[in-house]
């Protein structure tokens, strides 16, 4: 299958490698969803943002979806996985009035805007199906939303021979089998259990749910096509060829370099090896494109476990390896022992040809996975364990990774307290360092502030230089670095040789020494409600001791199994209880869903409480305050649509509980871009409309005014109606007030301003209006805003044709400037003859008599079609091309075809 865009690995794991945050939508009806895995499926696509649940805490699974909200969710799961930007404000305005025309609701206007722009839906379907914001979808118009929206990042085929596996596929929409087809290929949808699509029943949120968390998926983690390898071959110790017999059928041949070619241990983010590869293991391979980018071993000899320690080879010398782990920084030495395995770069070798290697390829760094055992050695007298190597495998690379939390950060350097380990590390970066908070691209400035606002955590990437050549910071831990276990156990027996726990009468037992030191565990207690560091395993064995009670625990690791957190409580329900710990945040925030709110500069999510209160109005010491210095109202509702609608900047200094709850919150915009709708000096107060609703904000005494075009006008201009719809920027003061106005277009454009319409004749550079001899000029296209109706053309130069051809009948609505010439025009043709040159299920093209050539909208179904040997269908499948067709088409108020006659 095809792929039309990238989807960029390291960006997904990076981002797969981030902790989820366990704030789940814990819908109070969940359980009403008949299906296994509804919880999971629903509060997952309800935590990312992508589907909401009502405000009296119920999900209603069973509830229709409609037109306007699965267009909404489409542009969510888009924007949220970040393949798509949001809609601009500029851009969606031009479809603002039609949508009015057709009652979409504000809300929904931005996203059936975005779907207009981008070709996922059509302006036929708007005005059938999404008019009025209350139809009920069906599945297979859902299907052509979903499937037009993967459609621009994943190739359609036209014989749709997957949707026709359907036993009801004849009951599918002709133009939809294509989108059904491809959302069967990707796993999107599937039959009922007698293999029924059910295009025509309505779709419901439980059916939505699954729909956007398999899309999501999609658009995140790309899709995995899975084989087995059946051969391999390796030239120069460098560059492997594996034959991968694909389980769709026929075979794939992967070309892989070392140290570009990353291969994950099952669904982990743990690389091994291209060496440790071998016939017979089953594989997936993730792509970009029509190249394999990275392998994932699903089933074979490179389980999780194939390492005991993973890192870079610091030396060789005297038989024995200096060896730096890659999770704790820290360098061990160990010896190889006699007749150990020895692997490098997929070549068995001897111990000097290892030295050998490692010599020649001394300006890289030679990554390592080794296997240990232990022997009983006597020594000086007396026994003791002895770690030995018994396998090791070597890559060369030119890079490598370095995870731990920040110390210090400064613009040329960052020192780190690596995870798991008490050792600290400098790294210097170099001259073309790239910087990331998260996944967005950042700068060493930003990095250094997020450092000093509070504990955050970097992953390095030091090149063959040993500089820095990539900066990742975060505010979470990074997960490749621990493994949670989720278990919580009964803890048998604690002391300075092991852990013995009991979990369904099953026992384990982790055993501490050379291969997990205990120096690089941490052991956490339950005291008073909060949890406290125990210091060292002394004290946790006295704390596990002193109790009569059962005593639980829960186990981190690192990704080589090895423990790195070992946590105590005699209260089973210690891990959900909130800390008293408060945290302190601050930035630009990106959303708020399902009050969960983020920041563009962190990863962490914040849940909101139920209600706040204003400072003024707190009368309890447990009241949570909410103050927002930009607006007329400050509730959590406002704050939500402000942090929503993308006409908003708005920035936060919250204060969280242990449990990133948020107990106080301080907001203020610090941009904003609407239409103006009142300016009222007297009460200090601006009107502004987007696409979001109305918004009244606060303002100084005197904004300042600006205007892009260096117009003259008063702030008394502004608070006259004639300025009334005119888009406008907002800038604020550091309280939050609006201190400046910026006019985008200068005064005297658009809606409250001198206008004309009627049916347009050509003039001069311009038009008169039903016959009258007065004449208005054209300004440029650059400086015009022009929509026109009944067309997929919005162009100057074909509207001017239009208003001059006498076979096509055009009526406008003009706005004019000072100088009365045409700033804004809206274009409605009411009717065209000519020859019928082509149709399709989209346009209909005709050729007038004065040689024009003009394209028409098609909808669905023309209500009239009266010419002799033309069907409805011929339209539609295009049979009536270049037959000699005269036609008249005659267009509604909406530009949309009612009749073709002959």
């Amino acid at each position: 299958m095809k792929r039309k865009f990238a989807l960029i690995l390291s960006a997904v794991m990076a981002a797969s490698s981030l902790p989820l945050t366990a704030y789940a939508a814990n819908f109070k009806d969940i359980n009403d969803v008949p299906w296994a895995g509804a919880e999971t499926v629903i509060n997952s696509v309800a935590d990312k943002g992508l589907l909401s649940g009502y405000e009296d805490g119920t999900f209603r699974a069973k509830n229709n979806v409609t037109y306007c909200e699965a267009m909404q969710m489409v542009y969510n799961v888009l924007v949220k996985t970040g393949v798509a930007k949001s809609m601009d404000a500029v851009e969606a305005y031009a479809y603002m009035g039609t949508l009015d025309t057709y009652q979409v609701p504000k809300w929904a206007q931005m996203a059936v805007a975005y779907g207009l722009k981008n070709g996922i839906i059509d302006m036929q379907l708007v005005a059938t199906k999404f008019a009025g914001g209350n139809t009920a979808a069906t599945r297979e118009d859902v299907a052509l939303l979903f499937g037009n929206a993967l459609g621009m990042y994943y190739d359609k085929e036209k014989d749709a021979a997957e949707a026709k596996k359907f036993a009801d596929y004849w009951s599918i929409s002709g133009e939809r089998l294509v989108q059904i087809d491809l959302l069967k290929r990707l796993g999107v949808v599937s039959g009922d259990n007698y293999n029924n699509f059910n295009p025509k029943k309505n779709i419901n949120r439980a059916e939505m749910a699954v729909m956007l968390n398999k899309t999501n998926g999609i658009l995140t983690e790309g899709v995995e096509e899975s084989g087995t390898i059946t051969n391999i071959t390796v030239n120069e110790n460098k560059y492997y060829n594996f034959t991968v017999k694909m389980t769709q059928g026929g075979t794939e041949n992967v070309m892989a370099t070392l140290g570009q070619m990353p291969v994950y241990s099952g669904n982990t983010t743990q690389t091994v090896a291209l060496s440790s590869l071998n016939k017979g293991d089953q594989v997936s391979l993730i792509r970009s494109g029509n190249s394999v980018i990275a392998m994932r071993v699903t089933k074979g000899s490179t389980a999780q476990s194939k390492y005991d320690m993973t890192g870079y080879v610091d030396s060789y010398k005297n038989d024995s390896l200096s060896f730096e782990n890659e999770n704790t920084g820290e360098t061990v030495k160990y010896p190889i022992k006699s007749g150990a395995k020895i692997v490098v770069g997929g070549q068995t070798v001897t111990r000097t040809q290892l030295k050998t290697l490692l010599d020649d390829h001394y300006k890289e760094h030679a990554y390592a996975g080794i296997k240990t055992t232990i022997e009983r050695e006597k020594k000086n007298g007396n026994y003791e364990d002895v770690t030995y190597i018994e396998e090791l495998y070597i890559t060369f690379t030119n890079e490598y990774t370095r995870v731990g939390e920040v110390k210090s950060f400064s613009t040329n350097s960052v020192n780190m307290k690596f995870i798991g380990s008490s050792s600290e590390g400098t790294y210097y970066f170099a001259a073309n360092c790239e910087y990331y908070i998260g996944d967005t691209k950042s700068t060493a400035a930003a990095l250094k502030k997020l450092a000093d606002s509070g504990t955050v955590y970097v992953k390095v990437t030091v090149n063959a230089d040993e500089k820095v050549s990539k900066v990742i910071m975060s505010e979470d831990t990074f997960d490749e670095g621990k493994k949670d276990t989720s278990r919580t156990y009964k803890v048998k027996s604690l002391n300075d040789k092991k852990l013995v726990v009991e979990e369904n009468k099953e026992t384990t037992t982790f055993t501490f020494g050379s291969t997990n030191p205990l120096d690089n565990i941490t052991f956490y207690g339950y005291k008073g409600n909060d949890w406290e560091n125990l210091g060292n395993v002394d004290k946790a064995e006295a704390f596990a001791d002193n109790t009569d009670d059962t005593m639980y625990c829960k186990v981190v690791m690192n990704k080589s199994n090895k423990v790195t957190e070992i946590y105590l409580s005699t209260d089973k329900q210690a891990w959900n209880k909130t800390s008293d710990e408060k945290r302190e945040r601050k930035g630009t925030v990106a959303s708020i869903q399902n009050d969960v709110l983020k920041f563009k500069t962190s990863s962490v999510s914040y849940t909101l409480m139920d209600k706040y209160v204003k400072q003024e109005d707190k009368k309890k010491e447990s009241d949570n305050i909410i103050k927002i210095g930009s607006t007329k109202t400050e509730s959590k509702k406002m704050l939500t649509r402000l942090a929503n609608d993308s006409a908003f900047e708005l920035y936060a200094e919250i204060v969280a509980d242990g449990n990133n709850k948020v107990t106080e919150i301080d907001a203020r915009l610090t941009a904003a871009t609407g239409k103006l709708v009142e300016y009222d000096p007297d009460d200090k107060k601006i009107t502004i409309a987007t696409s979001g609703g109305e918004y009244d904000l606060s303002t100084t005494s005197k904004p300042k005014l600006t205007d892009e075009d260096d117009k003259k006008f008063t702030l008394d201009d502004i608070a006259t109606s004639k300025y009334v719809g005119e888009e406008i920027k907002l800038g604020f003061n550091s309280s939050g007030v609006v201190n400046q106005f910026t006019l985008v277009n200068g005064p005297n454009v658009g809606s409250g301003l001198t206008k004309v319409s009627g049916i347009a004749t050509s003039a001069a550079n311009g038009l008169q209006v039903d016959g009258k001899s007065k004449a208005y000029s054209f300004l440029s296209e650059r400086k015009m805003t022009l929509r026109v109706y009944g067309s997929p053309t919005e162009s100057l130069d074909t509207v001017k044709k239009m208003i001059a051809d006498p076979n096509v009948k055009v009526y406008v609505e003009a706005g004019l400037d000072d100088q009365e010439r045409v700033e804004t025009l809206n274009v409605y043709i009411r009717e065209a003859a000519g020859e019928l040159t082509s149709c399709d299920s989209d346009y209909i093209r005709i050729r007038t008599a004065s040689g024009n050539k003009f394209s028409l909208d098609l909808p669905g179904k023309v209500k009239t079609c009266n010419v002799k040997g033309l069907k409805q269908e011929d339209l539609e499948d295009g049979n009536a091309d270049n037959k000699g067709y005269t036609v008249k088409v005659v267009l509604t108020d909406a530009g949309v075809i009612s009749s073709i006659t002959g």
